[in-house]
């Protein structure tokens, strides 16, 4: 019996509607009293593929002409325009607990704004990272780890992000990065350990890989489980965790304080 099977030539696609541009956006602390606040607009599914190049996505989509200031109980801080739609502050006094309200105002996109609260700082206890080979013969990265869990109910996200160094900026841009939600359960204050395989990222000896650790809110911890959920795989731009983009429904919305414990690793030869 001789089966074949045939793919049907593709269809046109006509008449989509242009996509209205909105502000995206996606801050990171890096330092206790340092923020910075990445700008972009929205654009239509068809306007990327996988072969696009990021810089020149950046260049596209960045917002230039936006001021944008933080605001909580020490007052306001407006943040510098740093180019390609960077934007940010130094010398912030942010306060565990506190809440800081981020306002956006763009000439040509209109205004947005966001509140978050800063969250207490979690670092891994002990980690460490090595190759596990697979039975299809792909190299995944092995996590095993432990951290000091707080007394209160937390929620935690967890990212690991190749580092090329001849690709830098498109590390930054357009990161292989990986996403690991945690929930401490019923057991908040005791702490816990934990193993973790990367999948599907295949890993080769001599890659480098950073692990980042995050206590987030409740209400970003359901908003990232939909995203994750919800993930294309054409590109992962803006991906987590080097950027923590915001929720804005209606110009308002929320988005997550926090600076993350980071570990570098070097996949043994």
């Amino acid at each position: 019996m001789l089966l074949s099977s045939c793919i049907p030539d593709p269809l046109e696609v006509k008449n989509i509607p242009v996509v209205k541009p909105e502000i995206v956006v996606a801050t990171q602390m890096l330092e206790e009293e340092t923020l910075l606040v990445l700008l972009t607009k929205t654009f239509g599914a068809l306007e990327v593929t996988d072969d696009s190049d990021p810089l020149k996505l950046v260049e596209q989509i960045a917002v230039r002409d936006a001021t944008v200031s933080i605001s909580g109980p020490g007052g306001s801080y407006e943040l510098s325009n740093m180019g390609y739609g960077v934007y940010g502050g130094v010398n912030i006094p942010f306060e565990e607990g506190e809440t800081y309200e981020l306002h956006v105002s763009s000439e040509t996109l209109g205004a947005v704004h966001a509140s978050a609260v800063v969250q207490k700082k979690v670092k891994f206890e002990q980690i460490n990272a090595d190759l596990y080979y697979n039975e299809e013969g792909d190299t995944l990265a092995h996590l095993t780890y432990s951290l000091e869990d707080p007394r209160e109910k937390n929620w935690y996200l967890m990212g690991v992000q190749e580092i090329r160094r001849e690709h830098i900026i498109h590390n930054f841009i357009n990161p292989r990065a990986h996403t690991e939600l945690i929930d401490d359960y019923d057991v908040p204050g005791e702490g816990f350990t934990d193993q973790h395989r990367v999948i599907p990222r295949v890993y080769d000896p001599g890659d480098t890989i950073v692990v980042s650790l995050s206590n987030i809110s409740e209400e970003y911890y359901e908003f990232m489980k939909i995203r994750l959920d919800n993930r294309h795989n054409f590109m992962e731009f803006l991906g987590e965790p080097v950027h923590y983009p915001s929720n804005i429904v209606g110009g308002k919305g929320f988005f997550n304080l926090n600076v993350p414990d980071f570990k570098t690793f070097v996949f043994d030869q």
